[in-house]
């Protein structure tokens, strides 16, 4: 069994990449469709947020190779590979385990230790799991990985304090202005990101926040549980005049806020300063709007920059979360060893097996006078002396299959099938 784990993040790649390669949940569901039909055995699973996009397959045979994923990459999303492929980077089995777990832990966030990727590695399994895509080894990886990021949230600190880039968010709204409590805040959107982010607002006293999205209902849940105000969508323009700061996080696959529209509301507005935060990839606001006077624009990678700079504190716990990972991927890669193994585990038992049915035949033959109990017995005493015999052999075997290079362990069952062969 293979795993192999191709994608990008922000540190690897630009924002204005990374938003040509995000899939939404109908397109990964779509694309994982897809990639079943080309490869009917593999197990896989799309994981794609705003700092990452990152495939991850299992299968028994060669293929897909990590050539054809990224192939199939360029294919889903109608890319030429070479305006990417230098940005990706490529894992196998042990290092493809150790980075999924580091992903699912939130040691390679943007914001160190955050704690929504949690959520969105979930959601990248139902999706999978939707499709039929996952198996034996995805589920495995996918549940051990969970359990990985429970480990490191509760063994060390590196999820203490404020660990969301929503956090981060209103953060920066708040170090704008020496008094943000009377500030009109605009939060467009209703998904979990909006969500976190009216939830910190509230935290941080804000008083005047509007929260508007395509569907009403939704934004005036949010807005009804954090004590803020929301809005029909159709008045987008209005509150953009009335707005200080604006934070975009909906999933709209093309820019909300284009140079054109702002450069109106700006009109309206007098030219009055207006602070864009952009948490959503694809990008809500068009990166030309940055070029308007007064207007300041800050998306994922102006984000990142600045959490950066914050960053230090977290950074000490890094060591033990190392040493968490060490752990938990050696039991993991101690179960895939196990796996490879068993079918041949499986055939030496059933040649075991095979071997006791023949001899007793042949017992039975010469001692026709046998009564049934005592062939009972002597069955059962077989059995029990097979068992002996093969309990010590496979549990050695399965303790080796760790260290023991895989044509080591296949001539140890090659040994035990021609002794069981012998006459």
């Amino acid at each position: 069994m293979s795993i192999h784990l191709i994608g990008l993040n922000h540190r690897t790649a630009p924002v204005e990449l990374r938003e040509q390669l995000a899939f939404s949940r109908e397109g990964a569901s779509t694309a994982l469709m897809l990639l079943r039909n080309k490869f009917p055995t593999c197990e896989a699973a799309i994981l794609s947020t705003c700092n990452r996009v990152e495939m991850l397959v299992a299968s028994d045979n060669d293929k897909p190779t990590p050539s054809d994923i990224v192939s199939f990459l360029a294919e889903a999303k109608d890319l030429p590979t070479q305006e990417f492929r230098h940005y990706l980077y490529e894992f196998s089995d042990e290092q493809a385990i150790r980075h999924f777990f580091r992903v699912a832990g939130g040691l390679d966030s943007m914001v160190l230790g955050e704690s929504q990727i949690v959520n969105q590695v979930k959601q990248a399994y139902a999706i999978a799991s939707e499709q039929g895509t996952t198996g034996r080894v995805l589920n495995r990886l996918f549940h051990h990985a969970f359990e990985v990021g429970k480990r490191l949230r509760t063994e060390t600190t590196i999820s203490a304090g404020k660990t969301s880039l929503p956090s981060v968010a209103v953060d920066v709204a708040r170090q704008i202005f020496s008094d943000f409590s009377n500030k009109q805040t605009l939060v467009v959107g209703a998904g979990d990101m909006a969500q976190l982010v009216c939830q910190y607002l509230r935290q941080a006293n804000a008083t005047k926040f509007v929260v508007t999205s395509r569907t009403l209902a939704n934004a005036r849940a949010i807005a009804e549980a954090c004590e803020g105000e929301s809005v029909p969508f159709d008045q987008l323009d209005e509150q953009f005049v009335h707005a200080d700061i604006a934070i975009m996080a909906t999933s709209c696959p093309k820019p909300i806020l284009t140079l054109d529209r702002v450069r109106e509301i700006q009109k309206q507005r007098r030219g009055r300063m207006l602070f864009l935060i952009d948490l959503a990839v694809p990008r809500n606001v068009d990166p030309a709007v940055s070029t308007i006077d007064q207007v300041y624009v800050y998306d994922m990678d102006a984000l990142g920059r600045i959490v950066a700079e914050n960053d230090h504190q977290r950074q000490g716990q890094l060591q033990a979360c190392e040493h968490i990972l060490d752990e938990e991927v050696s039991l993991f890669e101690k179960w895939i060893c196990q796996t490879k193994i068993n079918p041949m585990i499986a055939q030496v038992y059933s040649d075991a097996r095979d071997l006791r049915d023949a001899e007793l035949e042949r017992l039975f033959r010469k001692c026709p006078d046998l009564e049934e109990d005592a062939k009972q017995e002597i069955r059962q005493a077989v059995d029990r002396l097979v068992q002996k015999f093969m309990h010590p052999c496979v549990a050695t075997m399965r303790h080796h299959s760790y260290s023991s290079p895989p044509a080591t362990l296949a001539r140890a069952f090659h040994a035990i099938a021609e002794l069981l062969d012998r006459p």
